[in-house]
């Protein structure tokens, strides 16, 4: 009787054994094998490694972010929309910003755009202070609330405008950008404080590539903002990059901001 009880728990311990880290990722409730499906075939095996990371993105429900009737889609590889033209983006995407950002437990967050509170959330479980702006009173209410219910109270929201940024918590250590944009607002990145991470999709590669700038001193009082893009973000083929002698694919030109900090499309 002994030796069949041993037996069996052992071939119970191998079968787990076998198993990917968070198929078996230990949930009481109806969207686990969903989420960690999720978190293998579409976090992991896109190059995410950091264990911190990974439990962060696997630790958020992801399904309770997103509308009632569309939670069935909650774990699949797409954006889920919100309203106002907002969506919740895919997991694989926040972890990608996640692994890009560098979060430490003493950063000072600003996400530009709260959406449903989805990356808010997750970032919370990585950084020190989140501070999230919203331009719609509804979403940011909303996203307070739920963010509220789900235990995420840290999380600062505000409803106002974006060109602004969030002068009284300034300087931060990152700013997470959460809408496609051609150019962030000169008062925003001056928010950023020095050798921080300013990171964003690009509306010329229809949110598939993020753009990451760092903020490096230079001259006396200066600075300028180095660049590099990141991409995929998505399961999608991203647009092809135009080549260095030639315009963008639209046919628009990159110009220089009147400040010459920036490059941005000439409409």
């Amino acid at each position: 009787m002994k030796t069949s009880v041993i037996a069996t728990a052992t071939a119970v311990f191998l079968s787990c054994a076998c198993c990917t880290r968070f198929v078996c990722y230990a949930q009481a409730d109806d969207y686990a094998r969903e989420r960690g499906m999720m978190m293998d075939t579409q976090v992991m095996s896109r190059g995410i490694k950091d264990p911190k990371i990974l439990d962060a993105v696997a630790g958020v429900d992801r399904h309770k972010f997103v509308p009632e009737g569309m939670r069935e889609y909650a774990y699949e590889d797409i954006s889920l929309p919100v309203g106002n033209g907002e969506a919740v983006p895919p997991a694989y995407f926040t972890a990608l910003i996640a692994k890009m950002a560098g979060f430490g437990p003493g950063d000072k967050v600003l996400i530009i755009g709260v959406e449903a509170g989805y990356q808010a959330a997750v970032f919370s479980k990585l950084a020190g202070k989140i501070y999230c702006l919203e331009p719609y009173e509804k979403l940011a209410a909303e996203a307070g609330e739920r963010l509220r219910s789900l235990g995420y109270g840290g999380i600062n929201i505000r409803a106002g405008s974006l060109e602004s940024g969030w002068l009284e918590h300034a300087p931060f250590s990152v700013i997470v950008v959460t809408n496609q944009m051609d150019y962030v607002p000169k008062k925003v990145v001056d928010q950023l404080m020095m050798n921080g991470k300013l990171i964003m999709p690009m509306r010329e590669y229809a949110g598939k590539k993020l753009i990451v700038m760092t903020k490096v001193p230079k001259g006396k009082d200066g600075y300028e903002m180095t660049a590099a893009l990141v991409g995929p973000s998505t399961g999608e083929q991203p647009l092809g990059f135009p080549k260095k002698d030639q315009d963008e694919p639209d046919g628009k030109k990159w110009v220089k901001s009147k400040d010459g900090k920036w490059m941005k499309k000439n409409k």
